[in-house]
């Protein structure tokens, strides 16, 4: 098994609007999660070493905090990881040991669109077949879609 996990779209909303999607906390916060689950105190520190937190309410109410790290949030490319907090603090047990890379590139011929890459890089085969097995495929589909749907909303 590999250690990338991979979704990919194309939407029908412009480079610089789907950016501010995956940078901004207000417009991140409206996508992020699978519905129905919502977010709650979300922010996003981007820039390397920033804070990358919010908390998950879940269909029950149950709430679940994460925190992350930004590695890079330039050339419309977000990389973040949950191997580290804020400041380069190392987390002792992270939720599945990867680094997510957001990547956002114009659709070529001027026509508007932005192709949208999530992936999820695993140091071991066996962090991404249990990440895989935990929906990995339909939850961060799910989140694209959502993404899609909520950009092309904001023209």
């Amino acid at each position: 098994m590999t250690r990338e996990l991979v979704v990919e779209r194309v939407f029908d909303a412009p480079l610089d609007v789907v950016w501010r999607c995956l940078t901004e906390a207000q417009h991140l916060a409206r996508w992020w999660v699978p519905a129905p689950v919502r977010i709650e105190a979300m922010v996003i520190e981007a820039r390397p070493g920033g804070r990358f937190g919010y908390v998950m309410v879940m269909e029950d109410g149950a709430q679940v905090p994460m925190e992350m790290m930004i590695l890079q949030a330039a050339d419309h490319r977000l990389l973040f990881t949950d191997l580290m907090t804020a400041g380069f603090q190392p987390v002792e047990a992270p939720f599945f040991g990867f680094v997510g890379e957001l990547a956002v590139t114009a659709v070529p011929g001027g026509l508007g669109g932005t192709t949208y890459r999530a992936t999820a890089r695993h140091a071991r085969a066996a962090d991404a077949a249990r990440h895989a097995e935990m929906g990995f495929h339909d939850g961060w589909g799910a989140v694209a879609d959502q993404l899609g749907i909520y950009a092309k909303g904001l023209l």
